[in-house]
């Protein structure tokens, strides 16, 4: 069900009021400053003591009177390896500080965005926001390597666990339910704009494939999220993600805005709900987008736009594979060894599709499908956090005004080129 007032209708589930959290928030950050310089300063892990002890030789006196029963002992003690509560120990402790920090960026970028100033920006952008703002003033040498670990676990096993669970938002009865008209105009918008984006960004204007494919994927399918699905499939560097994050969301933001002005403007989209609808779900980038301007523009139209849209994000699972073919036979091409070239199969994106299928043939509890679309939300936002944190602004600058040049030319396309589309296969 879909709140008029507020298109984000998972936020309302908080509490408390958007600025007080967003103060709490702020404190618990605050804190982390101190808790990352405790964690990076030298300590005397007494595990870890033992684990670099455990293959140094020991010279015994031989004036020592030791048995040999002794010395085997002393040695069993010192050579046998940790045990797997060391190892779990060790393994928590070392990712405890930088997933500590993704959450507390995630709960603060979820507080702002439910505050009356930061209600209409998504939390994806808030977390790249707050997780750069963080990462480039923490200048400490040995906090940022005490939170390294932690930073890439959030933005590696959090962002494919949080794809996996974004599958319960999915039906295909839902998807079944815009006919042929609606799948074949995702099907052409996704396909074309991932490639004339590719095209444009490394023949045109000169940007590496990572980038350009990443700004692509973002406006091809889903905005942040896809974004996101994609940066290990290409390998795509942290300041890459934070600029095609940021492209994604302007352009998603203002086709949010104008899509119900040209709804009102144009009188063969004020005639057909669904031809309206169509359009807006296979062009508007972000999912919280369609629901913001299919509700501006009546009920009919919302409901066609968020399962075009859908349908749109189901999509993610095969481009993310062709994606990465097409890496692997680049690297081929280029003469490097096979070995070198790994065909890398997005296992997550076909956990998501997978979850989608389960979740049209099982019928789940409404609270444990709600609880699930939370708990993906979350980790996609403490997976932004921690891609910001990993940010740094010299290398965002470096890349200059070409990825806001590329996004704004697929901006076009998907809103004057996604029109002629749509209006082609509905019939109109």
């Amino acid at each position: 069900m879909f709140i008029q007032t507020n298109p984000f209708t998972y936020k309302s589930a908080y509490r408390y009021n958007g600025m007080t959290m967003f103060l709490l928030s702020s404190l618990v950050l605050l804190s982390l400053f101190t808790t990352a310089s405790a964690f990076g300063s030298p300590r005397n892990d007494p595990l870890k003591i033992a684990n670099s002890n455990k293959l140094r030789p020991i010279s015994i006196p031989q004036e020592t009177p030791v048995s040999r029963l002794k010395v085997a002992s002393i040695s069993q003690e010192i050579y046998s390896p940790p045990s797997k509560l060391a190892k779990l120990h060790e393994f928590c402790s070392d990712r405890a500080p930088g997933v500590a920090l993704s959450v507390a960026l995630a709960h603060l970028s979820l507080s702002m965005a439910k505050t009356s100033m930061g209600v209409h920006v998504s939390p994806l952008l808030w977390a790249t926001i707050f997780g750069m703002t963080y990462g480039n003033l923490l200048h400490s040498p040995e906090a940022k390597k005490s939170l390294a670990a932690g930073v890439k676990f959030s933005k590696g096993r959090l962002l494919r666990f949080g794809i996996i669970l974004y599958g319960f938002k999915i039906t295909l009865q839902q998807i079944a339910g815009i006919g042929i008209a609606g799948l074949m105009t995702d099907v052409f918008m996704v396909v074309s704009t991932l490639a004339l984006g590719m095209n444009l960004g490394t023949k045109l204007l000169k940007l590496d494939r990572a980038t350009s494919t990443l700004i692509s994927s973002g406006a091809a399918i889903c905005g942040c999220s896809a974004v996101l699905a994609t940066q290990p499939v290409v390998g795509g560097e942290s300041h890459e993600v934070s600029a095609a994050v940021g492209t994604v969301v302007l352009g998603g933001t203002l086709s949010m805005f104008l899509y119900p002005l040209l709804y009102k403007a144009i009188p063969f989209l004020a005639n057909s709900p669904k031809l309206m609808g169509i359009y807006t779900g296979s062009t508007i980038h972000e999912i919280a987008g369609v629901v913001a301007a299919g509700n501006a523009m009546g009920g009919d139209i919302a409901f066609t736009a968020v399962v075009t849209k859908l349908a749109r994000v189901l999509l993610l699972a095969p481009m993310l594979t062709t994606l990465s073919f097409l890496q692997n036979r680049k690297c081929l091409k280029e003469g490097q060894g096979r070995k070198d070239c790994k065909f890398t199969l997005p296992w997550f994106a076909f956990g998501f599709v997978g979850i989608s299928a389960l979740n049209s043939f099982v019928s789940f509890p409404a609270a444990m499908v709600k609880m699930a679309s939370k708990t993906s939300a979350y980790a996609l936002v403490c997976a932004m956090a921690a891609l910001g944190v990993d940010s740094d602004f010299k290398a965002i600058r470096r890349l200059g005004s070409k990825p806001l040049l590329l996004a704004a030319m697929l901006w076009v396309w998907l809103a004057v080129g996604g029109l002629g589309v749509a209006r082609l296969f509905v019939g109109a």
